[in-house]
């Protein structure tokens, strides 16, 4: 992969000035041109009376529940304003949306009991029924928010105190700074909240701009998201998973870089197509030209067989364009006459929790030559670059030349799984080998 695949790309990020570093510093690693149009501005809530109550009575609560790093920062300068320390009681369990949220928690002190595996009040929701019904629950949030916790929790007997901590509003310099963006040209637009897509609307309509932004692809930190932007007119072209700002940034690099030949000392390794898997199974001859390959006699090799080629090309056409480089790649051994000698690959992007499985086949001709080790750490190489954060194989014990590939790797057994299907996992990025 191009050390620098969105060189040369604008893209707009939407976020408050205070939060834009981490996304801008992403992309800038990318090779883009961050173009920070701050839509929203954190205010005071139009009176502090609400939260100042809580506050004062921190102690009473059996849940505290963090919807932002945002609803965190506010709640701990009112905190230090009113000279009241966010011990936090032995009682009060604290439960934050995602991981930045807990991770802004835990810098004023508090120790974060629940986060889900999805970044989104639905899945906050769903672990949190069974652990606070019939409690108290505080609740501090922006002004404008939906009310699927505070129903949800209520229908359990839950008692929650719903409290305004901040307020979201639109900066007066947006409608000019987004007028003047667009003047050189936006190659794709970010959204990390539902308030950044209707408050960058109300910035266009200010501005006199057509909206949607004619001709610009927009990006989505997650499902909720998605959804108030396709209620806006602006469905997405890409949507983050996991809801997270290197998820997001992983989108981008799916919707906007080229899903180029990756290579290996040895090997050119192809991601499949619609027309390659098409070829492949309709006309090997015009399959091997067009990859410029020599085709070996037991092409397909092992368990990529024929129906292994039409799941691929199904999900190609279920996916779209996104869905180049997410399941197979050809590895094709370089020299005077390049030869197609294994294939490899996923099953899919990745899921919810950010995890993907891999798999390979090699050619009979070309095993125990180390190629499949070259291709498979490839593709944990890319995996991990797009931000997946754990990787899944699996072999059989009667299979020792596999297990030894994947250790090579950086695989490691999982504890429980069976001989007659092992599974094997990388899930710590920084125990990679280089």
């Amino acid at each position: 992969m191009s050390a620098l695949p969105l060189l040369g790309r604008r893209v707009l990020v939407t976020r408050a000035a205070h939060q834009a570093g981490k996304l801008s510093e992403g992309l800038r690693a990318l090779g883009a041109e961050p173009v920070e149009v701050a839509v929203l501005e954190l205010r005071a809530p139009e009176s502090f009376d609400p939260l100042d109550a809580a506050l004062r009575r921190f102690d009473s609560y059996n849940w505290l529940i963090l919807t932002s790093a945002n609803a965190v920062r506010a709640l701990a300068e009112r905190a230090a304003a009113l000279k009241i320390a966010l011990a936090q009681p032995m009682r009060l369990k604290v439960a934050a949306v995602g991981d930045a949220t807990a991770a802004a928690a835990r810098l004023i002190g508090l120790q974060v009991d629940f986060v889900p595996e999805a970044y989104v009040a639905e899945k906050l929701v769903e672990g949190l029924l069974a652990r606070a019904a019939g409690q108290r629950i505080l609740l501090a949030r922006a002004a404008v928010a939906r009310d699927v916790i505070p129903d949800a929790l209520r229908a359990t007997g839950a008692e929650v105190d719903l409290v305004e901590a901040y307020r979201n509003v639109l900066p007066d310099a947006a409608p000019e700074q987004l007028r003047q963006a667009l003047g050189k040209g936006i190659d794709a637009a970010t959204f990390t909240s539902s308030s950044s897509a209707t408050h960058l609307a109300e910035a266009a309509r200010v501005a006199g701009v057509a909206w949607p932004l004619a001709g610009v692809p927009a990006v989505s930190i997650g499902p909720i998201t998605s959804q108030t932007l396709r209620e806006l007119g602006w469905p997405p072209a890409a949507e983050a998973n996991p809801s997270d700002i290197p998820g997001l940034i992983a989108a981008i690099m799916r919707l906007m870089a080229p899903t180029e030949d990756m290579r290996t000392s040895r090997l050119r390794l192809t991601p499949s197509t619609q027309q390659t898997l098409r070829l492949e199974l309709d006309d090997p001859a015009g399959f091997a030209a067009l990859l410029g390959v020599r085709l070996p006699q037991d092409w397909p090799p092992g368990e990529y067989d024929r129906d292994a080629i039409q799941f691929f090309l199904e999900k190609m056409i279920e996916g779209g364009p996104e869905a180049v480089g997410w399941y197979g790649w050809y590895a094709i051994l370089e020299g005077s006459e390049p030869t197609l000698v294994g294939c490899g690959g996923y099953l899919g992007p990745p899921d919810e929790a950010s995890c993907v499985e891999i798999g390979y086949s090699m050619c009979e001709r070309w095993r125990g030559q180390g190629l499949a080790k070259e291709l498979v750490q490839a593709l944990v190489n890319r995996a991990l670059a797009l931000g997946t954060k754990k990787i899944m194989a699996h072999t059989t014990e009667a299979n020792p030349a596999s297990i030894a590939v994947l250790l090579g790797c950086g695989f490691q057994q999982a504890i429980g799984s069976e001989s007659e299907q092992l599974q094997f996992e990388i899930a710590d990025v920084n125990s990679q080998p280089n």
